[in-house]
């Protein structure tokens, strides 16, 4: 009962702290807006930010899924004294490492560069590589700050870990409001939050002085569990390098429009996700697939009307929520394209997620490599087509994007019958055309009731009414269905 009662703490803590990260997360990307608008200064960013990802960012989730439960077993087996010594040698060993992740980012920006810049001039290019060492302070700190945050997370010291994540947003937030010149600025503002974050989480933790002792088989054994996941994910970065290989070929501004909707976009499927409450019901194996297939239909219901509502208030959003600063009518007008065709794919990207969780609850994850690769053919082959061949420019990435994510997301429902889960897809299709079709009618609704507005809150507030009321009075008479598929998918 102890446990539990921690757990809830926990779990409510991290609800609440998640909000409130998001949420000032949020307003700094509204702040990056408004100080750096579309242009090719802020499309370098977004292009260094994809090559630091894959060389040094991604290790971040690694530490979570591999140094915390490593950490754990330690502390249960041989006591928090040897779970601490082995913090403390993970701390000092991620300095290093950070170091030579950071040395290969530096080397990969100008190699990466003819790939993922091909569409920029030798001047733009030449400046990539110059921008790179403006996320060096960054990259460097990166790694220590969550080996650090791995070593109180083992102890269950998460209001730590929590003050630290709220601190790093609020220091990069007012370093950039303080300094904001130019492109260089940015990343500059993220390594002194995450410089404040690593102290916060230092000071008085043992990891710079700890205790001798051995860890190093347990560090042997972190450090080819962190190996071999960091493989796993190199295969997701492909798809990421052709998606940023066919961006280059836009116009100046069109990476930074790209990016703003994706911003947009991903939390919308944020949301979505639940934070992936349904790993656990899923993982049981008793009527496993009625439960996905419940969890599915649910999505659908959920994620269509939102894809319609985006849709239809896509201008009105994106003035409301960017249009100020650099970021101008005509920054405007190219997000707004991009962001109508991506929310198409708010549904796909929905179902997407508790599928590819799956095929790890299966232990199937070679398959997941299948799917990545499959999202980089498909991207490299639409984005040839749309972007280079037809010349659609950021309409064409967005069209990639959606007809990328469609193509993964039918594979892996074809894996999951393979893989023996054999969901009642017509059943979900159902449900697909009845939120399709009262999507059509809230939209019809209200884009009829903001015809006579100009003032773009005013059509925002007005807009978002009719339609969530049209859809609720929809939905009112399934509501017995509708309420077994979303509490019987959590049984």
């Amino acid at each position: 009962m102890l446990f539990k009662r921690r757990l809830l703490n926990v779990f409510v803590s991290a609800m609440g702290v998640s909000l409130v990260v998001q949420a000032l997360a949020f307003f700094r990307q509204l702040l990056i807006a408004a100080y750096f608008g579309i242009g090719r200064d802020i499309d370098s960013y977004v292009v260094v930010y994809a090559v630091a990802t894959f060389a040094v960012f991604t290790f971040g989730a690694i530490f979570d899924s591999i140094a915390v439960p490593h950490l754990v077993r330690v502390r249960d087996k041989d006591g928090t004294d040897a779970a601490r010594v082995l913090a403390a040698v993970i701390f000092r060993v991620s300095i290093g490492f950070g170091a030579v992740a950071s040395a290969v980012f530096l080397i990969a920006v100008p190699v990466l560069t003819p790939v993922i810049a091909a569409g920029f001039s030798a001047p733009e290019k030449k400046g990539l590589a110059d921008l790179a060492w403006y996320f060096l302070p960054w990259t460097l700190i990166c790694l220590p700050y969550y080996a650090a945050a791995a070593r109180h997370k083992m102890e269950w010291r998460f209001n730590r870990v929590f003050a630290a994540e709220i601190m790093i947003i609020v220091i990069s937030i007012s370093a950039l409001v303080a300094w904001h010149d130019d492109i260089e600025r940015l990343p500059l503002a993220y390594a002194a939050g995450y410089m404040v974050g690593l102290l916060l989480l230092v000071v008085g933790a043992g990891l710079v002085w700890p205790e001798k002792k051995s860890a190093q088989q347990s560090l042997r054994d972190i450090l080819r569990n962190m190996a071999e996941l960091f493989g796993a994910n190199q295969s997701g970065s492909v798809a990421g390098l052709v998606d940023r290989h066919i961006q280059s070929f836009v116009p100046a501004g069109g990476v930074a429009a790209v990016n703003y909707s994706a911003q947009l976009i991903n939390a919308l499927g944020g949301l979505l996700s639940f934070r992936e409450v349904f790993l656990v019901p899923l993982a049981r194996e008793v009527d496993r697939t009625v439960r996905l297939e419940r969890l599915l239909s649910g999505l659908v219901l959920v994620a269509v009307p939102l894809t319609g509502i985006v849709v239809c208030l896509a201008p009105e959003i994106v003035i409301v929520l960017f249009q100020r600063g650099r970021f101008d009518a005509e920054a405007t007008a190219m997000t707004t394209q991009v962001l109508r065709i991506n929310a198409l794919g708010l549904t796909t990207s929905a179902l997407f997620m508790p599928m590819m969780r799956m095929f790890q609850i299966l232990d199937r994850i070679h398959l997941m490599h299948l799917l990545f690769l499959t999202l980089a053919l498909s991207s490299a082959i639409s984005g040839y087509l749309f972007v280079v061949g037809l010349g659609l420019g950021v309409r064409g990435v967005a069209i990639m994007q959606v007809i990328s994510g469609t193509a993964v997301c039918i594979l892996a429902g074809c894996l999951l019958v393979r893989c023996g889960i054999r969901p009642a897809w017509r059943l979900v299709a159902g449900y697909f055309l009845f939120a399709s079709a009262v999507s059509a009618v809230a939209f019809a609704a209200s884009t009829f009731a903001i015809a006579g507005q100009s003032d773009p809150w005013a059509r925002l507030v007005i807009g978002t009414t009719v339609y969530g009321l049209l859809v609720l009075l929809c939905y009112f008479p399934a509501r017995a269905q509708l309420r077994g598929i979303a509490f019987g998918s959590l049984n």
